[in-house]
């Protein structure tokens, strides 16, 4: 099978979760600054439990010889929690002095952005590993077992 040809339940999990933080941009945009929060919430209580799945389920079968070892990605995963931190903290910062004036609105916005930018630059980085390697070393029944209970795990595969 080539790449093309099998489930890409790597992909669909990371477009699930790739959906969410741009929802909750939108409401960065917005100005909607408790929708954008929620939306954040949501969107890393999804992404944890994503990163424990690969984490347990997945990763401790990397084989010997993998383009990257295992630990490559548990650090990734460790950087992504850490700047997902990070950012929840600026946008509660936002909420817990909300700005006053149109003006103030706009500039908040505009950091809120700025602050997404590395944490979405990591994310991109780190999904495009998983892609062109990953999902491409680990056998299909091991993947689809991993995201069987998850939402985007009825992956369609080609001819159906």
């Amino acid at each position: 099978m080539t790449k093309t040809e099998h489930p890409a339940y790597f992909e669909q999990q990371h477009e699930r979760l790739d959906a969410q933080l741009h929802a909750h941009l939108l409401d960065v945009v917005g100005g909607d600054f408790a929708g954008a929060l929620q939306r954040l919430q949501q969107w890393r209580r999804d992404l944890d439990r994503h990163t424990e799945i690969e984490n347990a389920r997945l990763l401790p079968h990397v084989p010997e010889g993998a383009r990257w070892a295992a630990r490559v990605y548990l650090l990734e995963h460790e950087r992504i929690a850490l700047l997902a931190d990070e950012y929840q903290q600026r946008v509660q910062a936002v909420i817990n002095h909300p700005p006053q004036d149109e003006q103030a609105r706009r500039r908040a916005v505009l950091v809120l952005l700025d602050a997404a930018h590395a944490l979405r630059h990591v994310l991109e980085h780190h999904n495009e590993r998983e892609h062109i390697a990953l999902a491409q070393e680990l056998p299909l029944e091991l993947q689809k077992a991993a995201w069987a209970d998850e939402p985007a795990s009825q992956v369609r595969t080609p001819g159906s």
